[in-house]
C-alpha cells in the first residue's frame, strides 16, 4: 500500500501561541463553522466548544487519528508569531524543543520542522540548535508575521537551511488579521528560488487556492519549488467539481511531483473531517464523469510519495 504523509500539521497547546492568535482564530473559524456545519457560534462559543479538543502536546490524539486513517507519517510545523503578536507563555525555543523531543520518540511517524522568526537576534543560534542538536528535519516560515521571505534577515537563515539540505515550508496566501498577508504573496518566493537553487522550498497552502496558479506557474520553472494542499479541504466540501478542475490543472502546469498533501490540522478537522478530505483524494481516479482523469500513481505521489522524497523518509 502506498505511503501517506500529512505534510502540514500543527501540534497544539494553549501555551504555545500568543493569546491574540487564539482570539482571531476563534472569531474567524466561528464564521467558517457556521457556514460549513450550520452551527451559528460566537467567537467565545467556538473557543469554549472546540479549543480544548485541539490541545495535544504529547500527540495522543494525532496518533489515534493517524492509525484510524492509515496516515504513516506526519510533518509537524512550529509557528513563531511572538514578535508580531506578543510572546507565548512558552518560549519559541521551548516550543521547538517540545516538538523535537516528540519526534525523536517516534522517528518513523513524526517529522518536526523548526519555527523561527528570522528577525530574532538569536535566530541563527536557535535554528542551529534545532537542527544540529535536536535533529529537526525542516523549517517553517510564517512571513505574514511581518517580514519578507526574500529579505535580508530571512536570507541569513536560508543560507544555513540550504547547507543542511532540509526543506523550508513557508506560508503563502492570506491569513487572518492582525497578521499581514502581503508578506506571504507567492511571488516573493521567486527571488528565494533563484538565489537558493539547491534549497527545497514548499509553498504552504499553494497560495491558499486563490493564488494557486502563481505557485503552479513558478513551480513549473523553478525545480526547487513545491506546494502543499493544506486547507484545500474546504473546496472539497463546498465545490467538488472546482476542486477537481483546479487540481488537474495544477498537476498539468507544475508536474505531479511538485504537489504534497497536507491538512493544516487539527484546526481544519473541526471544519471538515480529515477522513472526508482523504477519502475525496483517494476517490479521484475513480470518477471520470466530468472528463477529467487522475491516475492512481498521481494520487499516490501527492498523498505521500512526494513528501517522502523531500523529507528523506
Amino acid at each position: 500500500m502506498a505511503v501517506i504523509v500529512d505534510a502540514h500539521y500543527h501540534l497544539m497547546q494553549r501555551e504555545w501561541f500568543p493569546e491574540p492568535l487564539w482570539e482571531t482564530l476563534a472569531s474567524h473559524l466561528g464564521v467558517h463553522v457556521s457556514g460549513d456545519r450550520g452551527q451559528k457560534l460566537t467567537a467565545q462559543e467556538f473557543a469554549t466548544k472546540y479549543f480544548p479538543t485541539l490541545w495535544d502536546p504529547e500527540g495522543e490524539l494525532l496518533f489515534r487519528k493517524m492509525d484510524a486513517l492509515g496516515i504513516n507519517t506526519t510533518v509537524m510545523l512550529v509557528d513563531d508569531f511572538g514578535l508580531a503578536l506578543g510572546e507565548a507563555a512558552v518560549s519559541i525555543e521551548g516550543q521547538n524543543k517540545a516538538f523535537a523531543d516528540l519526534a525523536r520518540k517516534h522517528p518513523t511517524r513524526l517529522i518536526a520542522c523548526a519555527g523561527i522568526d528570522p528577525r530574532r537576534k538569536n535566530a541563527v543560534t536557535i535554528l542551529r540548535r534545532c537542527v544540529e542538536e535536536w535533529g529537526m528535519r525542516g523549517v517553517k516560515y510564517h512571513p505574514d508575521a511581518g517580514w519578507d521571505p526574500n529579505g535580508r534577515e530571512s536570507y541569513r537563515l536560508l543560507e544555513r537551511i540550504q547547507e543542511w539540505g532540509i526543506p523550508v515550508v513557508t506560508h503563502t496566501g492570506f491569513f487572518f488579521p492582525p497578521l499581514h498577508s502581503k508578506h506571504a504573496h507567492p511571488l516573493l518566493l521567486d527571488d528565494v528560488c533563484s538565489d537558493f537553487p539547491d534549497l527545497k522550498i514548499i509553498a504552504a497552502h499553494s497560495g491558499r487556492p486563490l493564488m494557486w496558479e502563481t505557485v503552479a506557474s513558478m513551480a513549473a520553472i523553478h525545480f526547487n519549488l513545491h506546494g502543499d494542499l493544506a486547507g484545500w479541504q474546504t473546496m472539497v466540501v463546498r465545490d467538488r467539481p472546482r476542486f477537481r478542475q483546479i487540481l488537474r490543472r495544477y498537476i498539468d502546469i507544475a508536474g505531479v511531483e511538485k504537489i504534497l498533501w497536507g491538512t493544516d490540522d487539527p484546526v481544519y478537522d473541526v471544519l471538515i473531517p480529515t477522513k472526508q478530505y482523504l477519502e475525496a483524494m483517494r476517490a479521484l481516479p475513480e470518477d471520470t464523469s466530468d472528463g477529467l482523469r487522475f491516475t492512481t500513481a498521481e494520487i499516490d505521489a501527492i498523498l505521500g510519495g512526494n513528501a517522502a522524497r523531500l523529507f528523506g523518509l
